[in-house]
Protein backbone atom coordinates (compact mmCIF):
# COMPACT_ATOMS: atom_id res chain seq x y z
CA UNK A 1 0.00 0.00 0.00
CA UNK A 2 0.96 3.43 -0.87
CA UNK A 3 1.91 5.07 3.03
CA UNK A 4 0.56 8.49 3.53
CA UNK A 5 0.78 10.72 6.19
CA UNK A 6 -2.24 13.18 7.24
CA UNK A 7 -2.22 15.93 9.54
CA UNK A 8 -4.99 17.80 10.76
CA UNK A 9 -6.94 19.90 13.61
CA UNK A 10 -10.29 17.97 14.00
CA UNK A 11 -9.92 14.24 13.70
CA UNK A 12 -13.24 13.55 13.90
CA UNK A 13 -13.40 12.62 10.19
CA UNK A 14 -10.14 10.51 10.65
CA UNK A 15 -11.75 7.41 9.65
CA UNK A 16 -13.98 7.94 7.47
CA UNK A 17 -10.84 9.68 5.30
CA UNK A 18 -8.69 5.97 6.42
CA UNK A 19 -11.55 4.19 4.90
CA UNK A 20 -12.37 5.64 1.96
CA UNK A 21 -8.26 5.75 0.69
CA UNK A 22 -7.45 2.22 2.05
CA UNK A 23 -10.13 1.44 -0.53
CA UNK A 24 -7.40 2.76 -3.15
CA UNK A 25 -4.86 1.08 -1.38
CA UNK A 26 -3.66 4.03 0.43
CA UNK A 27 -2.89 3.69 4.02
CA UNK A 28 -3.22 6.87 5.98
CA UNK A 29 -1.19 7.57 8.78
CA UNK A 30 -2.02 10.52 11.05
CA UNK A 31 0.17 12.64 12.67
CA UNK A 32 0.35 12.39 16.57
CA UNK A 33 1.63 13.92 20.07
CA UNK A 34 3.43 16.29 17.88
CA UNK A 35 3.59 20.52 18.77
CA UNK A 36 6.23 22.07 16.66
CA UNK A 37 7.07 21.60 12.22
CA UNK A 38 10.20 19.92 13.63
CA UNK A 39 8.46 17.23 15.57
CA UNK A 40 6.15 16.41 12.42
CA UNK A 41 9.08 16.08 10.55
CA UNK A 42 10.53 13.47 12.73
CA UNK A 43 7.46 11.96 13.03
CA UNK A 44 7.41 11.39 9.01
CA UNK A 45 10.99 10.63 9.11
CA UNK A 46 9.87 7.34 11.91
CA UNK A 47 6.30 6.66 10.69
CA UNK A 48 8.60 6.24 6.97
CA UNK A 49 5.80 8.64 5.05
CA UNK A 50 6.31 9.23 1.32
CA UNK A 51 4.12 12.17 0.77
CA UNK A 52 1.55 14.30 2.92
CA UNK A 53 -1.62 15.64 3.08
CA UNK A 54 -1.62 18.86 5.07
CA UNK A 55 -4.83 20.98 6.49
CA UNK A 56 -4.95 24.53 5.70
CA UNK A 57 -6.76 25.87 9.10
CA UNK A 58 -4.10 24.06 11.52
CA UNK A 59 -4.36 27.08 14.07
CA UNK A 60 -6.95 25.05 16.63
CA UNK A 61 -4.37 23.24 17.58
CA UNK A 62 -1.46 24.58 16.04
CA UNK A 63 0.48 27.92 15.91
CA UNK A 64 1.09 27.63 12.18
CA UNK A 65 -1.10 26.74 9.29
CA UNK A 66 -0.41 24.25 6.68
CA UNK A 67 1.08 26.03 4.00
CA UNK A 68 3.53 27.53 6.72
CA UNK A 69 4.47 23.61 7.39
CA UNK A 70 4.86 22.53 3.84
CA UNK A 71 7.10 25.02 3.32
CA UNK A 72 8.89 23.75 6.32
CA UNK A 73 8.90 20.60 5.15
CA UNK A 74 9.73 21.49 1.46
CA UNK A 75 12.97 22.73 3.00
CA UNK A 76 13.68 19.85 5.16
CA UNK A 77 12.73 17.09 3.10
CA UNK A 78 12.32 18.54 -0.40
CA UNK A 79 11.91 14.57 -2.10
CA UNK A 80 8.77 14.62 0.08
CA UNK A 81 5.53 16.05 -1.80
CA UNK A 82 2.88 17.63 0.35
CA UNK A 83 -1.25 18.55 -0.74
CA UNK A 84 -3.45 21.32 1.22
CA UNK A 85 -6.87 20.25 2.53
CA UNK A 86 -8.66 23.12 2.37
CA UNK A 87 -12.34 25.00 2.35
CA UNK A 88 -10.03 28.18 2.35
CA UNK A 89 -8.37 27.75 -1.30
CA UNK A 90 -8.50 31.13 -2.86
CA UNK A 91 -7.06 32.20 0.28
CA UNK A 92 -4.13 29.61 1.02
CA UNK A 93 -3.50 29.92 -2.98
CA UNK A 94 -2.68 34.04 -2.36
CA UNK A 95 -0.01 33.17 0.28
CA UNK A 96 2.45 31.90 -2.55
CA UNK A 97 4.05 29.33 -0.37
CA UNK A 98 2.45 26.09 -2.23
CA UNK A 99 1.71 26.13 -5.92
CA UNK A 100 -2.00 25.95 -6.42
CA UNK A 101 -2.51 22.28 -8.36
CA UNK A 102 -1.76 21.03 -4.65
CA UNK A 103 -4.11 22.65 -3.22
CA UNK A 104 -7.53 20.58 -3.06
CA UNK A 105 -10.65 21.65 -1.33
CA UNK A 106 -11.83 19.29 1.27
CA UNK A 107 -14.90 18.21 -0.29
CA UNK A 108 -12.73 16.11 -2.27
CA UNK A 109 -13.60 13.25 0.23
CA UNK A 110 -17.15 13.96 -0.57
CA UNK A 111 -17.16 12.72 -3.90
CA UNK A 112 -17.70 9.68 -5.50
CA UNK A 113 -15.08 6.81 -5.28
CA UNK A 114 -15.04 6.29 -8.93
CA UNK A 115 -15.84 10.23 -9.69
CA UNK A 116 -13.09 12.05 -11.94
CA UNK A 117 -12.73 14.35 -9.21
CA UNK A 118 -11.49 11.81 -6.05
CA UNK A 119 -9.63 9.65 -8.64
CA UNK A 120 -7.73 12.43 -9.77
CA UNK A 121 -6.86 13.42 -6.46
CA UNK A 122 -5.93 9.63 -5.76
CA UNK A 123 -3.46 9.15 -8.52
CA UNK A 124 -1.65 12.63 -7.39
CA UNK A 125 -1.17 10.84 -3.89
CA UNK A 126 0.29 8.06 -5.42
CA UNK A 127 2.29 9.88 -8.07
CA UNK A 128 3.86 11.57 -5.09
CA UNK A 129 5.39 8.48 -3.39
CA UNK A 130 6.21 6.54 -6.39
CA UNK A 131 8.34 9.68 -7.34
CA UNK A 132 9.92 9.70 -3.70
CA UNK A 133 10.65 6.27 -4.09
CA UNK A 134 12.34 7.06 -7.52
CA UNK A 135 14.46 10.02 -5.84
CA UNK A 136 15.37 7.70 -2.90
CA UNK A 137 17.35 5.18 -5.45
CA UNK A 138 19.19 8.31 -6.69
CA UNK A 139 19.95 9.77 -2.94
CA UNK A 140 21.75 5.89 -2.26
CA UNK A 141 23.61 6.03 -5.37
CA UNK A 142 24.56 9.37 -4.89
CA UNK A 143 25.38 8.48 -1.12
CA UNK A 144 27.46 5.63 -2.14
CA UNK A 145 29.52 7.52 -4.32
CA UNK A 146 30.76 10.15 -1.72
CA UNK A 147 30.89 7.08 0.96
CA UNK A 148 33.64 5.76 -1.46
CA UNK A 149 35.22 8.81 -1.45
CA UNK A 150 35.22 8.92 1.92
CA UNK A 151 36.85 5.69 2.20
CA UNK A 152 39.61 6.98 -0.04
CA UNK A 153 39.92 9.71 1.61
CA UNK A 154 39.42 11.89 -1.01
CA UNK A 155 36.32 13.33 0.08
CA UNK A 156 35.73 17.05 0.67
CA UNK A 157 34.04 18.66 3.76
CA UNK A 158 31.16 19.99 1.76
CA UNK A 159 30.41 16.26 -0.02
CA UNK A 160 31.19 14.74 3.44
CA UNK A 161 28.50 16.82 4.76
CA UNK A 162 26.14 16.00 2.05
CA UNK A 163 26.63 12.10 2.62
CA UNK A 164 25.51 12.43 6.30
CA UNK A 165 22.89 14.19 4.86
CA UNK A 166 21.29 12.10 2.79
CA UNK A 167 22.29 9.10 4.77
CA UNK A 168 20.38 10.13 7.59
CA UNK A 169 17.45 10.28 5.19
CA UNK A 170 17.95 6.54 3.76
CA UNK A 171 18.09 5.46 7.42
CA UNK A 172 14.88 6.28 8.46
CA UNK A 173 13.43 4.60 5.10
CA UNK A 174 15.57 1.49 5.73
CA UNK A 175 17.74 1.77 2.48
CA UNK A 176 20.91 1.75 4.84
CA UNK A 177 22.85 0.18 7.89
CA UNK A 178 21.32 1.55 11.36
CA UNK A 179 24.54 3.15 12.41
CA UNK A 180 25.46 6.31 14.55
CA UNK A 181 25.55 9.45 11.32
CA UNK A 182 28.35 10.20 13.91
CA UNK A 183 30.53 7.36 12.63
CA UNK A 184 30.40 8.58 9.19
CA UNK A 185 32.35 11.74 9.61
CA UNK A 186 36.36 11.85 8.67
CA UNK A 187 37.49 12.90 12.25
CA UNK A 188 35.47 9.95 13.90
CA UNK A 189 37.02 7.41 11.39
CA UNK A 190 40.57 8.52 11.83
CA UNK A 191 39.81 8.48 15.64
CA UNK A 192 38.51 4.66 15.15
CA UNK A 193 41.22 3.55 12.61
CA UNK A 194 44.35 5.06 14.99
CA UNK A 195 42.54 2.97 17.86
CA UNK A 196 42.41 -0.02 15.67
CA UNK A 197 46.20 0.37 15.06
CA UNK A 198 46.78 0.61 19.00
CA UNK A 199 45.13 -2.36 19.73
CA UNK A 200 46.67 -4.19 16.75
CA UNK A 201 50.42 -3.38 18.10
CA UNK A 202 49.18 -4.10 21.38
CA UNK A 203 48.49 -7.62 20.28
CA UNK A 204 50.96 -7.87 18.35
CA UNK A 205 53.62 -7.05 21.16
CA UNK A 206 51.74 -9.43 23.75
CA UNK A 207 51.92 -12.77 21.01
Amino acid sequence: MYRIGFIDDDNSLNDVYAKRLSRKDIELCFVDDCDTMQDVVSWILDAGIKCMIVDYQLTNQYNFKGTELVAYINAELPDLQCVILTNYKDTGISENLVIKNLFYERDIFEQGMDSEEFQEFVNTLKQATVIFDNRLKRHLEEYEQLKAQKDNETIRAIDEERMISIYKVLRAYGEVDDIPAELLTSSVSKQMSSILQSLNELIDKTE
